[in-house]
């Protein structure tokens, strides 16, 4: 019986070997050379590699699991792990997974030291079927924060007419000038009032809440697509910024993400989450986009509903588990 090898940072050296534990497409070994090829181009730092080495039959050193720490906006980094083998030629499936959570654990210990002040949060997105893998983030002490039901509608010519032009009173809806502006009065500071307003007694990943600084999220909201401050929307209720709903475009994929949406408690329960997004669809303008998408827990029962009365439809879901780092 194989013993289970303790992970260690990846050394140079032996980058493509795990990268060839990474990729999952046909021909393992050139999809793997791409991977380094092309990592610099989209921002992934081949030093934030985990894994546990071993010996091949020949002799060889080979990364047999791996974890890759990819760094993004908001003090975030996604956590990449490589998947148990189908055969027993690197131990049982238990023997894997064991090293896949030995990656895992070191990938969250080492974060710190390789990439100081750069994260705060780790996190991993999960297919639902892939049972083991949950099991290994629980096992690394990572924490379930929902299951993430993605969510598509097409966009429609008729969409334009739908504009809301009145708001009830004391409510007012609009563009935010600059996101980036945290001074007493400034866009930046409302913007991130109404993002904690919304999360008071949220029912979407309420795990997230605290975990990062407002601005860290704010900024990781700002690097997701193409920004334009003009589909990013606050609301005020009484000059009081109480909630928001941020669209960014996708012009690779033909596509409106809606970043996030929600509202304070003082304010919910009017229809307005709805209205809201109905708006911010109906003022987009032209665009290449096709449809508009979203991802949203699905513990979150009434932001489901407005979903699908608005012609939501549901294509894929994820498993999303988290750690402090």
């Amino acid at each position: 019986m194989t013993d289970v090898i303790q992970a260690q940072h990846i050394p140079k050296e032996l980058w493509l070997s795990a990268a060839e534990r990474l990729v999952t497409s046909p021909g393992e070994k050139a999809a793997a050379k791409r991977l380094l090829a092309n990592a610099k181009d989209h921002k992934i730092d081949l030093n934030l590699l985990w894994g546990a080495v071993g010996a091949n039959a020949q002799g060889d050193l080979v990364v047999r699991q791996t974890c890759l720490a990819v760094v993004g906006a908001g003090k975030t980094a996604m956590l990449f792990l490589s998947a148990p083998k189908g055969t027993h030629e690197i131990g049982s499936r238990e023997i894997q997974c064991q090293e896949i959570t030995q990656a895992l654990r070191a990938a969250i210990d080492g974060l710190p030291e390789i990439a100081p002040n750069r994260v705060v949060l780790a996190q991993t997105l999960l297919e639902p079927a892939h049972k083991w893998a949950s099991r290994v983030c629980e096992q690394a002490g990572m924490v379930f924060v929902g299951r993430l039901e993605y969510l598509r509608r097409a966009l429609l010519h008729n969409d334009a007419a739908l504009a809301r032009q009145d708001w009830p009173l004391g409510i007012t809806v609009r563009s935010v000038g600059d996101v980036l502006d945290f001074s007493a009065q400034g866009d930046g500071t409302k913007l991130a009032k109404a993002l904690d307003a919304s999360y008071i007694d949220t029912l979407d990943c309420p795990e997230l809440c605290g975990v990062r600084s407002t601005r860290d999220v704010i900024e990781s909201h700002r690097s997701a697509g193409v920004f334009d401050p003009h589909h990013w929307y606050l609301v005020e209720h009484d000059h009081a910024p109480v909630g928001c709903c941020l669209l960014t475009h996708a012009p690779d994929q033909e596509s409106v993400e809606l970043v996030y949406i929600g509202l304070g408690p003082s304010i919910r329960g009017l229809g307005l989450g709805r209205d809201l997004l109905t708006h911010a669809i109906a003022n987009l303008g032209a665009h290449n986009a096709k449809e508009i998408t979203c991802a949203v827990d699905t513990r979150n029962t009434p932001a489901l509903r407005v979903y699908a009365e608005m012609g939501f439809l549901s294509f894929d879901a994820r498993l999303g588990y988290i750690v402090a780092i």
